[in-house]
């Protein structure tokens, strides 16, 4: 599974990376165009706030979608296990256990 960049989460990590812009432009005395600078880093502040939660929006769904994954895999094996067995009294265990799965709430 590749990595993913992590965006600064933390107020003080962002706060360093507007000290290191500042400093970069520091050159510039110019009011406006430290107004102008101050605006993109509030704008780049919150779009990374909003794919901060978006990625954990997804990251939540795509855990819950594995837990239902591994739900029907447990019910399938289920339903096999009945199958296979040779005796009703297995059969009918296991396919109460599967029943029992799909009752079940998250």
């Amino acid at each position: 599974m590749s990595r993913r960049m992590k965006f600064a989460k933390r107020k003080e990590d962002i706060e360093k990376v507007v000290e290191e812009v500042e400093r970069a432009h520091e050159h510039v005395e110019e009011h406006h165009h430290h107004h102008d600078i101050n605006d993109i880093i509030v704008a780049l502040q919150t779009l990374v706030e909003a794919l901060n939660a978006r990625t954990s929006g997804l990251e939540d769904k795509v855990a819950s979608q594995g837990r239902e994954i591994a739900k029907i895999y447990k019910i399938l094996s289920l339903i096999v296990e009945s199958i296979a067995a040779r005796e009703e009294e297995a059969k009918r265990k296991a396919i109460l256990e599967a029943l029992k799965e799909l009752e079940e709430e998250k």
